[in-house]
């Protein structure tokens, strides 16, 4: 994914109220934090230490063990309410690296999309994934790791964990979820393990896509997907990449929505209105 602007501008469907969150209240960080810790803290909950806790409580920081990380080290960015930073360096070799990088904020959202009538009327607390960078910077792309649109470096193998982490963090926070608007369609279909789009057509296209790119390895799909080889046969044109908004739920109201009868038929419904195929000839050897 690449960073963009606040994530409100980007949202098709969900509309920020501007409503204040209900995070702890200045009584409940007493309870867990001196008042010297207030500042760094990120959404006014989790110190530095807290986040390294939870790094080594979902596997991630034993994973970058595994790699050669010999130590971790975890940044706050905390004084704009809607531009919230983590960043965790490791390192190796006498030397630390960049590893992981995540921009985040918490927003009150509602919706007037035809298609969620369900959420009409609703307000949603969410915590919103406006960039998210995984990466080491110590290793070269090769066949097993080849390189994907938008990557300066390999992965670190650790995406679920921290989505894991996040979706900790959301229901530890009283939000109801968790929402991204994926650059690429490899941030989609990795996300797909337990994200859903928030547009059931969205969703339709999605599986249809994926469809379409069976037997193509998850690099491929990515690469001919940005290289227009993804084909519209309805149209004749190329499909381009729309980053539509992704939902993970935590709580009762968004996971109604997703597991509703009318959103399963819209999904379905847009699945068989898609007549994709990818275009061979298109796609770039990378």
């Amino acid at each position: 994914m690449s960073e963009h602007g606040p994530a409100k501008s980007l949202l098709r469907h969900l509309k920020a109220l501007g409503t204040p969150i209900a995070l702890p209240t200045d009584d409940d960080l007493d309870e867990v934090v001196p008042r010297r810790g207030r500042g760094a803290m990120l959404f006014d909950f989790y110190a530095p230490g807290d986040v390294a806790e939870a790094l080594e409580r979902y596997g991630v920081t034993p994973k970058l063990a595994a790699r050669g990380f010999s130590e971790t080290l975890v940044e706050l960015e905390t004084s704009e309410p809607e531009r919230q930073v983590v960043r965790v360096r490791g390192r190796r070799d006498g030397a630390l690296h960049l590893l992981g990088e995540a921009v985040m904020h918490t927003d009150v959202f509602s919706t007037t999309a035809p298609f969620a009538r369900l959420l009409h009327g609703r307000k949603v607390p969410l915590l919103f994934i406006q960039w998210l960078r995984l990466q080491d910077p110590t290793r070269a792309f090769d066949a097993a790791r080849p390189r994907m649109p938008g990557q300066d470096h390999p992965g670190l193998g650790v995406g679920r964990e921290v989505v894991r982490m996040f979706l900790g963090m959301a229901e530890r926070l009283g939000l109801g979820g968790l929402a991204s608007c994926p650059e690429f369609a490899h941030n989609a279909v990795l996300y797909g393990a337990v994200f859903r789009f928030f547009d059931p057509a969205a969703q339709g296209r999605f599986d249809a896509l994926q469809e379409a790119g069976a037997g193509l390895t998850l690099a491929e799909l990515a690469w001919a997907v940005a290289a227009g080889a993804l084909i519209d046969e309805t149209t004749g044109r190329s499909l381009l990449w729309a980053r539509d908004e992704m939902i993970c739920p935590t709580g009762e109201v968004l996971r109604g929505y997703l597991e509703s009868a009318d959103y399963r038929e819209r999904v379905v419904e847009a699945r068989a209105a898609c007549r994709l195929r990818i275009d061979r000839r298109r796609m770039v050897d990378r």
